[in-house]
C-alpha cells in the first residue's frame, strides 16, 4: 500500500472516528447541559446588572425629587425676597429635576419589570437543568444496556469472528461465493476439467468394470 493510500486511510478514520464522537448521544447530552449552564450564568449576570440598574435608578429619582423640592423652595424664598429672575431660574430648575425623576422612575421600572423576567426565565431553566441531568442518568443508562447488549450479541473480531463494515462487506462476499457454488451445482458443473480424462474411455476403468461383473456373475452361479 502507498503512503498516499495509507494517509487517506488514516484520514478517513479520523474523520469517521470524530463524526462518531459527535453523534455519541451521551456526548452531546453532555454538550447541551454544558450549553443550558452557560446560559444559566449569562442570564445570572444580566440578572445582576438588572437589579443594580433598579437601584441605581430608584436612587437617582429619589435625589431628583429631592433637587426639585429645594429648587422650589428656592422659587418661593426668591418671590419673598421680591427676586423673581431667581425665583424663575429655580422654577426651571425644580421642573427639569421633575422631569429627570420621572424618567429615572420609569427605567427603574422598565429594569425591575427585566428582574422578573429574567427571574422566571432563570427559575425555568434551572429546573429544566435538574430534569435534563436525570434525563441524562436515563440515556447513560439505557445506553449502556445497549452497548452490553451489542457486546453480548457481537462477538469481539480480535476472537477470529467477523465484526464491523469490512467484515460484513466479507461476508456478503462469502455469500455471493456460496451462491456461485449453489448455482453451479444446479447447472450440473462437472469437477472434470477439459483435459481431464472421460471415465468412460480410461482403459483402467474399463477393466475393473468388466471385474466386477465377472465377480457378480460368478456370485450368481454358485
Amino acid at each position: 500500500m502507498s503512503i498516499l493510500n495509507r494517509l487517506s486511510n488514516l484520514t478517513k478514520a479520523t474523520i469517521h472516528e470524530v463524526l462518531n464522537k459527535l453523534e455519541d448521544p451521551i456526548l452531546m447530552t453532555g454538550q447541551y447541559l454544558r450549553n443550558l449552564e452557560e446560559d444559566i450564568a449569562a442570564k445570572e449576570n444580566l440578572l445582576r446588572e438588572r437589579q443594580t440598574a433598579v437601584k441605581v435608578h430608584e436612587q437617582k429619582s429619589l435625589d431628583a425629587e429631592r433637587n426639585a423640592q429645594l429648587m422650589e423652595q428656592k422659587a418661593l424664598e426668591a418671590l419673598s425676597a421680591g427676586n423673581e429672575e431667581a425665583a424663575r431660574r429655580a422654577a426651571a430648575a425644580k421642573i427639569q429635576y421633575q422631569d429627570d425623576a420621572e424618567k429615572f422612575a420609569a427605567s427603574a421600572k422598565q429594569a425591575k419589570s427585566q428582574v422578573f423576567e429574567l427571574e422566571m426565565r432563570l427559575k425555568d431553566a434551572k429546573e429544566e437543568l435538574v430534569r435534563l441531568k436525570e434525563k441524562r442518568k436515563e440515556l447513560a443508562e439505557r445506553a449502556r444496556k445497549v452497548e452490553e447488549s451489542n457486546r453480548t450479541e457481537s462477538p469481539n473480531f480480535s476472537h477470529g469472528t467477523y465484526s464491523g463494515a469490512a467484515a460484513r462487506g466479507f461476508e456478503r462476499m462469502e455469500e455471493k461465493i456460496s451462491e456461485w457454488e449453489a448455482g453451479m451445482a444446479k447447472s450440473g458443473y462437472s469437477p472434470f476439467s477439459a483435459d481431464t480424462p472421460n471415465p468412460d474411455n480410461d482403459p483402467a476403468v474399463n477393466d475393473e468394470l468388466q471385474r466386477l461383473k465377472n465377480q457378480l456373475s460368478s456370485d450368481k452361479n454358485k
